[in-house]
């Protein structure tokens, strides 16, 4: 798969994040800490399998565990993932 837009992808994991979380996306900062929007392991789950549907890319446990913050889902999709 090709280079991501930026702001697209910006978009498409705010909104991800909002659907998952019951939350409006205006809440969904790029600084925002995913534990302190209440993402629990089981969001977390859906989001993974969210974000690789919508992306086209595979995001390994190890990979996973290093998001931590709404940017650096963003950032590693980006940057192509696991898959890019």
């Amino acid at each position: 798969m090709g280079t991501l837009d930026r702001i697209e992808v910006e978009t498409k994991v705010r909104e991800v994040l909002a659907e998952t979380l019951h939350r409006d996306v205006g809440e969904i900062g790029l600084d925002a800490r995913l534990e302190d929007l209440g993402v629990a392991s089981i969001d977390l789950i859906t989001l993974v399998f969210e974000l690789e549907d919508a992306f086209g890319r595979t995001l390994e446990d190890e990979d996973i565990a290093g998001l931590t913050t709404v940017r650096s889902v963003v950032d590693f999709l980006v940057a192509g993932g696991a898959g890019g």
